[in-house]
């Protein structure tokens, strides 16, 4: 996982959102996702197959769902607390 990548990944608005959700969360589906951003279904699994491939999270198909997962929570909890940091917050 490249670093820049994460950050790249990380800096749009939906997709941040997602990650902050699923931190706070065990796992969601696609569903749960759409609801929360207000986005349709076709923009949540886009923002999802960009942070599945930079590695972020994880997808897994239970019955018809899909159940989302951050895949490495220590890294991105540090990345945001670093973030914030920055940003002063």
């Amino acid at each position: 996982m490249k670093e820049y990548k994460i950050f790249k990944a990380l800096g749009e608005e939906t997709r941040y959102s997602i990650v902050l959700k699923l931190l706070n969360e065990k796992d969601n589906c696609c569903t749960d996702l759409a609801s929360f951003t207000g986005k349709d279904l076709s923009t949540i699994s886009r923002q999802l197959a960009i942070l599945k491939k930079e590695g972020i999270i994880t997808i897994e198909k239970i019955n018809k769902s899909k159940c989302i997962k951050i895949k490495n929570k220590k890294l991105l909890l540090k990345i945001i607390s670093d973030i914030k940091k920055l940003k002063g917050e």
